[in-house]
């Protein structure tokens, strides 16, 4: 809940450098919540290659109540002068959880695939598809975000019937769970978070497929795939980022089937062709779809 009134927000403009001091400051002074945007339509950057930038500007928001004066909470957490451009709107009192139900509404990949929060009701032309029901939460992952969209898609073409799918960076459990009801025998999700893996296995629970879904940490993974006579992975699908997708290449080799495909998202498309070229001693990748300067890479491993 904000204030009386709602809530006041205030909006501060940075150089990419800058964007963690301010943040830290706005958390400092008290803000209910706090996000970057991006500001001025520059490119975007990420960690990736490792002198790469999140924006070329930042625009950071802190989120009070109304009753709040916000100018004098901030000013002894931000560098001097900072403030002089600083912009402070009032924002109407919202039930922000009716308004973000309002605005998930189901998804349709390909011709058979949807994916819906649990408490949308379904159009009829659904009825003979295959749903998935996952709602958005802290875990990455609900089909809404470019690079899920273009792995769902891929998944959703596919013949997954009897195979075994690895999900790498699992998020939510989304791309698993998916390949399963799409007719995958068995998926292990992975993740470094233990909280995704809770997420991810109460989500398998919900769609009904927790029989086949296992979910793990990526040292207990290695060993449940392509190790100790265990089969290795007929699809992997990683949504992650090009950083560390570049330095696991090499995991993904002893993870993934001879012949099986890799899938890789989460890669701007400035980072495409340097990512296959890492994975390239193992897998022969080539972008197979873009969506919002987004780019899918997928192939098959080849040694």
């Amino acid at each position: 809940m904000g204030g009386p009134d709602g809530w006041t927000r205030i909006e501060m403009e940075c150089g990419s450098g800058g964007a963690d001091v301010l943040e830290e400051a706005l958390t400092a002074a008290g803000a209910f919540a706090v996000s970057l945007e991006e500001a001025g339509g520059g490119p975007r950057f990420e960690s990736w290659p490792p002198d790469g930038r999140l924006w070329e500007k930042v625009r950071v928001c802190g989120l009070f109540p109304r009753e709040a004066d916000v100018l004098d909470r901030v000013a002894p957490h931000v560098p001097p002068g900072v403030l002089k451009d600083a912009r402070v709107t009032d924002v109407p009192e919202t039930d922000w959880v009716r308004a973000g139900r309002e605005r998930v509404r189901p998804m349709r990949f390909g011709r058979r695939l949807w994916v819906s929060p649990t408490w949308a009701a379904l159009p009829p032309e659904a009825g003979s598809g295959v749903v998935v029901r996952l709602d958005p939460g802290l875990a990455f992952g609900s089909g809404s975000h470019p690079t899920t969209r273009l792995c769902l898609q891929r998944l959703a073409d596919m013949d997954l019937s009897g195979r075994f799918v690895v999900d790498y960076g699992c998020g939510s459990g989304i791309l698993g769970i998916a390949a399963l009801r799409l007719g995958a025998k068995r998926c292990v999700a992975v993740d470094v978070d233990p909280r995704a893996l809770e997420t991810a296995r109460a989500n398998a629970v919900r769609n009904g497929v927790a029989e086949r879904f296992d979910a793990a940490g990526p040292e207990e993974a290695a060993g449940a795939s392509g190790r100790a006579g265990r089969p290795a992975a007929d699809v992997l699908a990683a949504n992650v980022l090009a950083g560390p997708l570049a330095a696991l290449a090499g995991a993904f080799k002893d993870l993934v089937a001879p012949g099986g495909e890799l899938m890789l998202a989460g890669i701007l498309e400035g980072q495409a062709a340097g990512l296959a070229e890492a994975c390239r001693p193992w897998f022969r990748l080539e972008a197979a779809a873009e969506e919002e300067g987004w780019v899918l890479l997928a192939g098959p491993r080849i040694h």
